[in-house]
């Protein structure tokens, strides 16, 4: 294996670390929570999107798919112990996250073809893509939680109005 050959394994192995784990960092540590309210618009949940996930058949296989929560002090896994007001609403808060943190993901991934040489362009915009294909499962799952959860929440905090 040459030297450029290692060096360009270095260079797009930190890429691709910097660019997803800087990108979860930079969402859940700078974003300020009160930015998702403005967003509402973008988190309402489609006319369509819940007949696309039955056929894509969703719910059987988003729980098999890796969950960092953990790393943000979340455990998703709680929600049968801790069902409470505050817990629905940090997951719903979770879920706005981690889909924008997995859109930012696919989107700053395309900047793989400036850290490559001209001559690997195609290569690395065929990394991009894979990337995005990659990323996109996560943003299904987030928006097929989310309705979910909301209505939770209004049950909730029904309940705690009798």
């Amino acid at each position: 294996m040459s030297l450029f050959t290692l060096w360009m394994i270095v260079i797009n192995t930190t890429f691709w670390l910097v660019c997803c784990f800087g990108t979860a960092w930079v969402v859940h540590k700078w974003l300020p929570s009160s930015i998702y309210k403005k967003m509402d618009w973008f988190f309402k949940e489609r006319s369509f999107e819940k007949s696309f996930y039955r056929m894509i058949r969703l719910a059987k296989w988003k729980d098999k798919l890796p969950e960092w929560g953990k790393v943000w002090n979340f455990e998703k896994n709680h929600l049968k112990q801790e069902l409470s007001l505050e817990y629905v609403d940090r997951f719903i808060l979770e879920t706005y996250r981690a889909e924008i943190g997995h859109m930012g993901m696919a989107v700053l991934g395309f900047a793989c073809i400036l850290v490559n040489p001209s001559d690997f362009a195609q290569m690395a915009l065929i990394c991009s893509i894979v990337n995005v294909v990659v990323q996109i499962p996560f943003c299904f799952i987030q928006r097929f939680n989310r309705p979910r959860l909301v209505r939770l929440k209004a049950r909730l905090e029904k309940r705690s109005q009798l």
